[in-house]
């Protein structure tokens, strides 16, 4: 049952709606869709309805409607508009619509576009269109993660341009680094110290890593990338650490990796555990097990490792 009195923090309104706080925070500023009550510290505490308003508009526009034709909407409305909707992207096999799988298609290849035209204002206004219009975890999985393989693998290919490389990278750490921020919000949680590992200088993926922990209650300590084991090390255990996570993009075969994972092993307690993924971590698998850590192949391996670590 919904209690009119319950007070939210925006942390929890993400975790239940799947919405990043940035989009939570746009669509009250920019078309009213919730109007939470504020503390006289000027703190958002949003009631059970307005939780149940957002995860209904989130609905509708995943399944294509714009945010501006509908955050005026009455509750009953949207409900009648979302029930329609759920009917119509599910026919008689149960797959979702081809207009339904094809939007996060269609917002990856105006990132594309946006990075074969070497116009950084297109893919910004692209990404922050698509994080108005994903939940942070599609976001993340399903549109940052392809777009940012396509552009290493053709780059090294020697279809993209260097140039081109670097503007898609500087966007694309600028847009991840403020949601970053934003989803890091949560000092009662248990830590999580994020970075990339000697050699590893490649960075998004840790920030990707760092929202994911951020959306599902942790607290980051996100560290600069190329970090040597003992800084790692003692990072964590000056902030109390439950895990630490190492992105590891490029390269796959720096021979100094191995004895970077083993010291950073000797010198944390038995009892932290170590996640590691990113594209070459299946190149250093041998070593991972070696030294027990945990090697995740998707966001998706991160969020729910990280929720079995919660409940532990």
């Amino acid at each position: 049952m919904n209690s009119p009195d319950a007070a939210h923090p925006i942390q929890v309104v993400a975790r239940r709606t799947g919405l990043t706080p940035d989009v939570i925070r746009i669509w009250e500023r920019r078309y009213e869709a919730v109007s939470p009550r504020r503390t006289p510290t000027g703190r958002r505490l949003y009631s059970d309805a307005d939780v149940q308003r957002l995860q209904l508009l989130r609905e509708a526009t995943e399944g294509g409607r714009r945010i501006g034709d509908v955050a005026q909407l009455s509750e009953d409305e949207l409900l009648a508009l979302v029930s329609t909707d759920r009917r119509a992207s599910l026919p008689s096999a149960g797959r979702p619509s081809r207009q339904a799988r094809g939007s996060t298609g269609q917002l990856l290849q105006l990132c594309v576009d946006a990075v074969d035209g070497t116009d950084a204002d297109a893919l910004e206004r692209a990404l922050d269109g698509a994080a108005i219009a994903l939940t942070l975890p599609v976001l993340l999985e399903s549109l940052v993660t392809p777009l940012l393989r396509d552009i290493g693998e053709r780059w090294r290919a020697g279809t993209l341009r260097i140039g081109q490389e670097h503007l898609a990278a500087a966007v694309v750490r600028s847009f991840l680094g403020r949601l970053a921020r934003t989803s890091n919000m949560n000092d009662a949680g248990p830590t999580l110290v994020v970075t990339t590992p000697v050699g590893q200088n490649h960075e998004l993926g840790a920030l990707m890593a760092a929202i994911t922990a951020g959306s599902e209650g942790w607290h980051v300590v996100h560290l600069n990338p190329n970090t040597p084991a003992e800084e790692i090390a003692a990072a964590a255990l000056a902030t109390n650490a439950r895990a630490v996570a190492l992105s590891m993009v490029y390269p796959p075969d720096d021979t100094r990796i191995g004895d970077e994972l083993r010291a950073l092993r000797r010198h944390l307690p038995a009892e932290l555990t170590l996640l590691v993924g990113g594209a070459a971590s299946d190149a250093y698998e041998n070593v991972l097990q070696e030294v027990g850590a945990v090697r995740l192949a998707t966001l998706t391996d991160l969020r729910t490792r990280l929720q079995s670590l919660r409940a532990g």
